[in-house]
């Protein structure tokens, strides 16, 4: 075994080179990555949303991609299954992807749209999802009746 006379003593040749090698990489990944930020869901804020029985719906997720918008994805979960594959009939679907630049800021928007709520859409659970090679946002929710009030705990 080789040794490498260090300040702090004698530490083995390949932890020596193992800690230089870790340290490298990581400056390296800092610098590639100062531009780069994880996304953040901007909207919706609430984790409840209100809704009608029978009328339609729409529920914006907007969001900053953190970078470049080409490299983000932003869709809908329901139940987590995507929202194609939960309904195929199309009574609920993601919208088109938006991407709008104010200034110097990008932000990106995608849209829950509910052709017709039904009741079963109460009891399901709706989650936007922002993602990029810097991380991940993800806003879940539910729909509330419109009008209903919360029931005090019993206890």
């Amino acid at each position: 075994m080789h040794w490498i006379h260090t300040s702090s003593g004698l530490l083995p040749l390949d932890r020596m080179l193992t800690v230089t090698l870790v340290s490298t990489c990581c400056l390296l990944f800092s610098e590639a990555t100062s531009d780069v930020t994880s996304p953040k869901i901007l909207r919706p804020k609430s984790r409840k949303i209100k809704a009608s029985l029978g009328e339609p719906l729409v529920i914006p997720c907007k969001a900053d991609p953190g970078f470049t918008d080409d490299l983000t994805l932003i869709y809908w979960l329901v139940n987590r299954s995507f929202v194609e594959h939960a309904y195929p009939d199309g009574r609920i679907r993601a919208g088109p992807e938006e991407t709008k630049t104010r200034g110097s800021r990008t932000f990106m928007r995608r849209d829950l749209v509910f052709q017709q709520i039904a009741r079963e859409d109460f009891e399901a659970t709706y989650m936007c999802v922002v993602t990029n090679a810097a991380g991940i946002d993800t806003r879940e929710l539910r729909l509330k009746r419109y009008g209903e009030r919360r029931n005090p705990d019993p206890n």
